[in-house]
């Protein structure tokens, strides 16, 4: 399966900021987004950033409180794993574990097309164990 596939049935919404945002605006737009990371781009193309809440949470520790009033920069991640669309979605599960990441931005021809997370990845396995499990019972059951 490709990076491809998976978006088509997840999705591509991503949730992006420009690199001038506050903290408190990643805060908010964690919120309203219901999401757990935010891609930090000028023109929701090239990908300068990215933040997560595990970041914010590391930024509350380092700042104290005052971090929501810090510019973005002093939080997001600047060198950023990416996976392009064509790839097989066996390289988004490298670049987690390679990277100890939970979110890939995914890039077509360079640019943001889209996000995988790896409660995706989860929900795709699953769904690939449980056709696995349907078609053995299928063949042992002598219906194929």
């Amino acid at each position: 399966m490709t990076v491809r596939s998976l978006l088509e049935r997840k999705g591509n919404f991503v949730s992006v900021a420009a690199p001038t945002a506050r903290v408190q605006d990643i805060v908010d737009q964690l919120e309203s987004d219901d999401v757990a990371a935010v891609v930090i781009s000028g023109d929701g193309k090239e990908i300068e950033g990215i933040v997560s809440a595990r970041a914010i949470a590391r930024g509350l520790k380092q700042f104290g409180r005052d971090v929501v009033d810090r510019p973005v920069g002093d939080l997001m991640t600047r060198e950023v794993a990416t996976c392009d669309i064509g790839e097989p979605l066996s390289r988004v599960y490298e670049l987690m574990d390679e990277h100890q990441v939970r979110h890939i931005p995914i890039t077509n021809g360079g640019a943001l097309c889209g996000i995988i997370n790896t409660l995706a990845v989860v929900k795709h396995r699953l769904a690939e164990i449980d056709a696995e499990a349907k078609a053995l019972k299928e063949y042992i059951a002598g219906r194929t």
